[in-house]
């Protein structure tokens, strides 16, 4: 009976950190649009129902043959989905397959954890017992997996191994504590503190497969991949030395880009404005401050990812250039959070932060955010905004962003960079320039740029729904759009 609990107990912490491993690393693996997101985690709890569903129809000694080959295929993780995902990506093959794999490891990953309570209820006679039991097996879990969140927290910003050694090792009490055979939980053991070994190497090149033949980037070599408090942060090196910041599999930035962007979400608004005081939202990097710095008196930056600022100062931007900044403070904080606490007020807030691809990034870029920011802004502050594309006449994404800011701001103005492949939106209640002077920051930048004026905007924002709380589902439609786009595009 003691034993039953703890085996509950450790269950529930397994579960926990199984959960986070699988969610966090396909979603990577497939894309972390919204839409991902909510098929792997439904896959999570698929493969959780399966279990319970068949707990009780295999035999005792079927029952410990499924338990030992799963807790051993827990020990390939992460490399075996990695690479098979690789290898499906060589292959001319629909996304049938991905969704095959997906719940294969769905599988492999939760259904044997779920197959325990039922187990062991029903060895309890009586309903009287059996109710009794549930309550106190199920509360055991579910403080198990309280702790496997605890310990994943414990690790974040570090590399995946370390959470890793730890699941193992619980996994091996659970194989003695189930079958109490001591050689084979010496084996397990020795075989987990073998692949640990070798994991941090093949961690990194597992993820290089990836990005080399799913994501098609030639000669992909992955520097740096660990789980944030949000998401899975990587950066990874192309053939010709380019680095690119991943985040949740998507790209959010490269080396190659980064100085066009820059240039216009950041220096090419300071540079016109010379602001008093100057605030970016995101560039985790930090590759846009000391350019900020040039025309500012004071810069403050907020960003939420600490592993995303770890990822910026180890590979994107010279940390002695900023520790050399007087005038800059750095803050580790929502955007929204602190513009709602804090009562300064700003010549320019520059929104350098991920296209609105997720629910959270989403916010970011609606009518409600940009009322929070106008009230931080001085009468002529100005907030700056990078569209994810180009300025069209339709219901796209720039479009839908573009008016939201017109729905809070008196003044928008719009530039499109061939060079940046998308356009740049300047709000205000009152411009403190006009189309000249950023047409002439802008030429001295490159030969062809164009310019939508605020009193020609309103002819681009005819079929354009402001981006909204209540009017998200651009976020879930871009990310279907884009998921069929990338698996079924041939079906």
């Amino acid at each position: 009976m003691h034993r039953h609990r703890v085996v509950l107990f450790l269950i529930g912490t397994s579960l926990s950190i199984a959960q986070f491993i699988m969610i966090r690393d396909l979603v990577t693996v497939l894309y972390g649009e919204e839409v991902v997101i909510i098929l792997v985690t439904t896959s999570f709890f698929f493969g959780l129902s399966i279990g319970y569903v068949f707990s009780l129809l295999f035999s005792e000694r079927v029952f410990k043959i499924l338990l030992v080959l799963s807790l051993f295929l827990h020990l390939t993780f992460p490399y075996s989905y990695r690479y098979l995902a690789a290898y499906i990506s060589t292959l001319d093959m629909s996304g049938y397959a991905y969704g095959a794999w997906l719940l294969a490891y769905a599988l492999i990953f939760n259904a044997i954890f779920a197959t325990f309570l039922p187990r062991f209820i029903s060895q309890r006679d009586g309903e009287t017992e059996r109710l009794w039991n549930l309550k106190v097996f199920y509360t055991l879990e579910i403080l198990g997996f309280m702790v496997g969140f605890f310990l994943v927290s414990l690790l974040w910003n570090r590399r995946l191994v370390y959470l890793l050694l730890c699941y193992w090792m619980i996994l091996a009490i659970l194989l003695h504590l189930i079958l109490t055979n001591r050689g084979l939980t010496v084996i397990y053991v020795g075989t987990a503190l073998l692949t640990g070994v070798f994991l941090p190497t093949i961690d990194l090149h597992s993820t290089a497969m990836l990005y080399r033949y799913k994501h098609g980037l030639r000669g992909a070599r992955a520097l740096f991949s660990i789980n944030s408090p949000y998401q899975k942060v990587e950066v990874i090196e192309d053939a010709q030395g380019g680095r690119h910041l991943y985040l949740d599999g998507l790209e959010n930035l490269n080396s190659t880009d980064l100085a066009v962007l820059n240039y216009y979400i950041a220096t090419l608004p300071a540079s016109l404005i010379r602001p008093e005081k100057s605030l970016l939202i995101g560039n985790g990097t930090l590759s846009s401050v000391q350019s900020v710095s040039q025309f500012s008196h004071q810069v403050i930056s907020v960003e939420l990812d600490p592993g995303v600022l770890l990822a910026g100062k180890q590979f994107f931007t010279n940390p002695a250039g900023l520790r050399a900044l007087k005038h800059w403070r750095l803050y580790v904080d929502d955007g929204k959070h602190f513009l709602r606490r804090n009562r300064d007020t700003y010549d320019l807030i520059i929104m350098d932060i991920p296209s609105p691809l997720t629910i959270q990034e989403a916010y970011l870029h609606t009518v409600e955010f940009y009322r929070i920011a106008q009230k931080r802004l001085n009468p002529d502050g100005v907030i700056a905004v990078q569209l994810s594309g180009p300025l069209q006449r339709n219901n796209r994404t720039p479009a839908r962003v573009v008016a939201a800011l017109r729905q809070v701001f008196r003044e928008v103005m719009v530039i499109h960079s061939d060079k940046a492949d998308r356009s740049f939106a300047y709000a205000s209640m009152h411009l403190p320039f006009g189309k000249g002077e950023l047409l002439e920051k802008g030429e001295s930048y490159e030969r062809r740029i164009k310019i939508v004026t605020p009193s020609q905007l309103d002819a681009y924002l005819t079929q354009a729904v402001p981006l909204s709380v209540d009017r998200m589902d651009l976020v879930l439609r871009r990310g279907l759009e884009r998921f069929m786009d990338r698996y079924f595009e041939d079906d």
